[in-house]
């Protein structure tokens, strides 16, 4: 009975070594990669100008890249149109 118990507590501890040098199945997984950053470079090698809204206000950026990395969403191709200005009107008080 004793030899049993012996060969038993062998078994079990020789089971528990296995299982702890093996890796995980967590570890096998393979993680997606992640998109690489498009380099400021190109940036520059674009030069088409976009309408773009960050924030609730219409700007102009050099292209659609530039307005991308400042988290602007592009509107429309070309510069934003320039908005009315507001007119100040004179008085009907005439000076004297």
């Amino acid at each position: 009975m004793q030899l049993k118990k012996i060969a038993f507590t062998l078994l079990i501890g020789a089971a528990a070594a296995m299982a702890a040098t093996s890796p995980s199945f967590a570890a096998k997984k393979k993680k997606p990669k992640a998109e690489a950053p498009q380099p400021m470079i190109s940036c520059f090698q674009q030069q088409t100008p976009v309408c773009a809204t960050r924030g609730g206000m219409k700007m102009t950026y050099a292209s659609a890249c530039f307005a991308e990395k400042d988290g602007a969403k592009v509107v429309s191709q070309g510069a934003c149109k320039a908005a009315k200005k507001m007119s100040m009107k004179k008085s009907g008080k005439k000076k004297k």
